[in-house]
């Protein structure tokens, strides 16, 4: 039996007393809650810059709703405006349409204009053509008659 106790005894003297490993327990706890409250205070200061850093950014850009109510009234005044000019666009071109339609129904066809002008010069070249034939005939007649006059007329020497 005293060997038991004697071991008991060596097993008491290597471990530590209870209130010895209560102090190391609450010193170990102590440093980690005191880690944990600098921890916990770094991280809520963080939070409350990044908290300040957004309301700035949302207080220095339009809300969602405002954005969105921004953009459709730009894309209805552009669609509105590309509408209007479309339909000024058509009503021109209606009107060219009829002017141009109204223009060719008063002149006549580039057919019909080339078929005037060649008979009015082919009348006018046959016209011509018999002209020339006349003052030909008169100038022929003219030259034969003043060849006969030459040969019955002496001349100033032979007289």
């Amino acid at each position: 039996y005293s060997l038991k106790l004697d071991a008991l005894a060596a097993a008491h003297e290597k471990h530590a007393t209870v209130a010895e490993r209560l102090d190391y327990v609450e010193k170990m706890l102590g440093d980690s809650a005191d880690k944990h409250v600098r921890e916990l205070q770094a991280l809520k200061q963080a939070h409350d810059k990044h908290t300040s850093n957004l309301a700035d950014v949302a207080a220095a850009h339009a809300s969602m709703p405002q954005r969105m109510e921004y953009l459709e009234k730009l894309m209805g005044d552009s669609a509105d405006k590309h509408s209007k000019d479309l339909m000024a666009l058509k009503q021109a071109h209606d009107k060219h349409a009829t002017d141009l339609a109204g223009v060719r129904s008063e002149h006549a066809a580039l057919p019909q204009r080339m078929e005037y002008l060649e008979k009015m010069l082919g009348d006018s070249a046959d016209q011509h053509s018999k002209e020339l034939m006349v003052l030909k005939a008169a100038h022929d007649k003219h030259t034969r008659g003043m060849a006969e006059r030459e040969e019955a007329h002496a001349t100033i020497q032979e007289r």
